[in-house]
């Protein structure tokens, strides 16, 4: 209906008409000169999109936090191997795989040195097992990839603030209102709020009355404005909030990646002293079945002799067989803490090893107490190197960005807008209205009178930040019990060894005694037994002993956040 009503009447149309021939015949010779200038005006846009990409990027303030250095990020400070541009060209020397190589000049090896069979490789340490998860754990190697993920998503925090460019172009050749309109512009969001605005238009034919504003002179119009919130976006917005926070999520995955790091080296840990403990109960049960096999001929000598009875020799048979038993679940559990330590001893690709039981140490390191200072003194240390505190104090920090921006929500939108505009070439008409320079200024206003939507963000906001700080409360209080109960287990393992290795003294006495009491034939071999039984439990306890307490100085290092 309304385009019904915007038709001219006949007279009008014709004198429209005669206008519109003689638009043609000039509009046909500026078409040309008008694809050349738009083509012109891409160029110049492209080339400062590609300049104000580089140079109109602010920096943040940059959120330092000491942290532990990563295997990875050792592995790319240490130093690299030479390149081979380094080497001396005389230094090379020509090799076909026909040729014979020659030993090396140097005097033998250690290899060369001694039999082959006389090579025993070095014991398992503990540093090797740590290095080994520091630098092949999947785990951990999966939180080293929390880096990568925070870089993405910082960098995609950044593309808010991209320069954008715009670009249309829109014809019309034929019908009553022939037409050319093409436009570029460019927009780029300020890091302060706002935008700044440039661009370019063309607007050629003949337009109705209404669309007036879409002719330009013939050389075009340029154009440049700016938009600057005063009120609500001022301060903060919701694209410098999640850029905030994107370089937060960079600081807060370092703590976040040391926790993991010193809890996999805990377990690794614990599972280290029990393949250890695991061998060494193993050549317990092993030494105390050699006892009984070793007095077969003497107790077939002794009841030839009539020194003994018959049944000596079988009861002796019978302790084989027990002791045999035990030798066979001692095993058993030798296997299964060597296959549970291959899930963190592995190879730099990342397999996992099975540590073969020549790599077992033949006993426990020294044992070493923390010094009574260092004990009063851990829980503080504790809590200060925290990368669960750390952890959380950086979301905090990111959920306080949130109620920031909620808050500034809750102004009204007040922008203020500022935008000039001057129009070159021959005049479109004999007035020459378009022809001056023109500025135009306004502020634009706009509220929800509820803002519920703000409110609510405010309240929940407001609630995340006093969970955070519930739990980092807890999570330090439960930081000093853990250093508590790991120092009270430290201590009781302690005594507990010197405990065992006491009663692995009594125990290898009363033995001995019993051996001469036994080829005296004042006991049986069933006595016997039970002296050399309890020697060997003896020693398992003094074994599990000596475990548990390296297991317990692995809890009290972890307690600490010190890597075990």
């Amino acid at each position: 209906m309304a385009t019904t009503e915007r038709i001219p009447s006949d007279g009008l149309r014709r004198q429209e008409g005669r206008h519109q021939e003689a638009s043609q015949a000039q509009g046909e010779a500026a078409q040309v000169a008008r694809t050349a200038r738009i083509a012109g005006v891409v160029t110049l846009s492209l080339a400062m999109l590609a300049t104000g990409c580089r140079s109109t990027t602010p920096s943040l303030p940059t959120y330092t936090e000491s942290s532990p250095q990563s295997a990875s990020t050792k592995a790319a400070a240490a130093p690299s191997s030479p390149s081979a541009t380094s080497i001396d060209s005389s230094e090379l020397r020509k090799v076909s795989f026909d040729e014979e190589l020659k030993p090396p000049a140097q005097g033998p090896s250690h290899l060369e040195a001694a039999p082959l069979e006389e090579i025993e490789p070095a014991p398992l340490s503990m540093e090797d097992v740590v290095l080994a998860v520091e630098a092949s754990y999947p785990l951990l190697t999966s939180a080293y990839l929390s880096r990568n993920v925070a870089e993405g998503e910082n960098i995609a925090a950044w593309g808010d603030f991209d320069l954008l460019l715009k670009a249309s172009s829109e014809s019309r050749p034929e019908g009553y209102y022939q037409t050319y309109r093409q436009k570029v512009s460019m927009e780029k969001p300020l890091f302060s709020g706002g935008y700044l605005y440039g661009g370019y238009r063309l607007g050629e034919g003949y337009f109705p009355a209404w669309y007036g504003d879409r002719e330009t002179n013939g050389g075009g119009e340029f154009a440049a404005g700016i938009g600057i919130p005063l009120l609500k976006g001022r301060a903060i917005d919701q694209r410098r909030a999640q850029l905030f926070q994107a370089e937060m999520e960079r600081q807060r995955v370092e703590p976040e990646i040391r926790a993991q790091l010193i809890e996999f080296t805990r377990v690794a840990s614990l599972y280290y002293w029990d393949w250890v403990a695991a061998g060494m109960a193993r050549d317990a049960q092993r030494g105390l079945l050699e006892l009984a096999q070793e007095r077969v001929q003497n107790i077939q000598r002794r009841i030839e002799l009539g020194d003994l009875k018959s049944i000596t020799r079988i009861t002796n048979e019978q302790l084989i067989a027990a002791r045999e038993t035990k030798l066979i679940e001692s095993e058993r559990k030798l296997q299964s803490s060597a296959i549970k330590l291959s899930l963190f001893f592995r190879d730099p690709a990342g397999q996992p090893l099975l540590p073969h039981e020549s790599l077992l140490p033949n006993h426990f390191p020294e044992e070493a107490l923390p010094t009574t200072q260092e004990l009063a003194e851990a829980a503080d240390t504790a809590v200060a190197a925290s990368p669960l505190l750390a952890d959380l104090d950086w979301k905090i920090r990111q959920v306080r960005v949130d109620l920031q921006q909620a808050e500034n929500s809750l102004l009204p939108k007040l922008d203020a807008q500022l935008y000039a505009s001057k129009d070159i070439g021959e005049p479109t008409s004999p007035q020459g209205e378009k022809t001056p320079f023109e500025l135009e200024a306004g502020i634009f206003g706009e509220v929800p009178l509820q803002r519920r939507a703000a409110i609510g963000k405010v309240t929940a906001t407001e609630a995340k930040l006093q969970q955070l700080s519930a739990k980092r409360q807890y999570t330090a209080e439960k930081t000093v019990a853990t250093v508590q109960d790991a120092i009270s287990a430290l201590l009781n393992a302690e005594e507990r060894t010197k405990r065992a290795e006491q009663n692995v003294q009594l125990a290898e006495e009363a033995l001995r005694l019993a051996r001469i009491q036994f080829n005296a034939g004042d006991i049986d071999v069933v006595e016997l037994n039970i002296y050399e039984q309890s020697a060997t439990d003896a020693q398992l306890i003094d074994i599990s002993a000596q475990a548990d307490f390296f297991k317990a100085i692995a809890d009290y290092r972890a307690a600490l956040n010190i890597i075990p």
